[in-house]
């Protein structure tokens, strides 16, 4: 699995396994007259020659080792970081993280990263859930169950999908740049939103991007209902919208 992490860091690995090899043996002599990518000392390609893993087993120096370590927590995590969590194949985090728990079975930042993933996952499904894109919802948990951890975080997912399944609600999508200019015509929506909670006589939850704003999208609302009291909340979301539960 090794021979997926991006090529880009094969030469920095590849350099420290010739030292620890100079280390153990000082009659080594290594040759490198290439600057190919993925490419080994004699100039061919890693991936024809064996196994990595099975190279860097043989590995003893511990600063090497640490070192071989530190660079593929690096990439797995900066893979992570982007939402490259189970793609694309060969340079997504989960590949990252299960390449180190081969080197290094108990590695426990591997290990964390891993359950991280799942958690990633179940996030990206209630954001779905608020949209109420529920197909896309059940399909980032469907990943997240594929990884095999933390089944436990993903029951709860699934059961905040299961309930906004069964709940009557309307979703209003707000427009991110006429909330940052908070132009007339958000206001005019806001206000007119705020009108119709009001009729119905429902509660609602306001997914704004920063407390802030949020604030802000329920004083409009309740200053077009001329002050009445409006039942909701505020929640804390990338994508703006209002989500309005529909009295049953």
């Amino acid at each position: 699995m090794l021979n997926k992490l991006r090529k880009v860091r094969f030469f920095s690995l590849l350099l420290l396994i010739m030292l620890a090899s100079c280390n153990s043996n000082d009659n080594a002599t290594i040759i490198y007259s290439g600057s190919d990518e993925g490419a080994d000392a004699t100039g061919s390609d890693v991936g024809e020659t064996g196994s990595l893993e099975e190279t860097l087993g043989k590995i003893s120096d511990p600063f090497v080792r640490q070192r071989i370590l530190a660079d593929m927590l690096y990439e797995a995590r900066l893979a992570y970081e982007d939402n490259r969590l189970l793609s694309p194949a060969g340079n997504n985090a989960y590949e990252g993280f299960r390449a180190i728990l081969d080197f290094e079975p108990d590695n426990e930042v591997a290990l964390q990263g891993i359950r991280d993933i799942v958690v990633r996952y179940t996030e990206l499904a209630d954001a779905a859930t608020r949209l109420g894109q529920y197909d896309s919802a059940e399909s980032y948990l469907n990943r997240a169950a594929g990884i095999g951890v933390n089944s436990g975080v993903i029951a709860d997912a699934r059961q905040r999908l299961k309930q906004a399944r069964e709940t009557r609600m309307e979703i209003f999508v707000l427009d991110p740049e006429a909330l940052s200019s908070r132009s007339l015509e958000i206001m005019v929506e806001l206000g007119d939103i705020g009108r119709h909670i009001r009729n119905i006589e429902a509660v609602f939850l306001i997914n704004a991007r920063t407390d802030e704003e949020g604030r802000w999208i329920y004083k409009i609302m309740r200053e077009a209902v001329g002050g009445s009291r409006l039942r909701g909340n505020i929640g804390i979301a990338s994508e703006p919208s209002i989500q309005v539960v529909i009295p049953q």
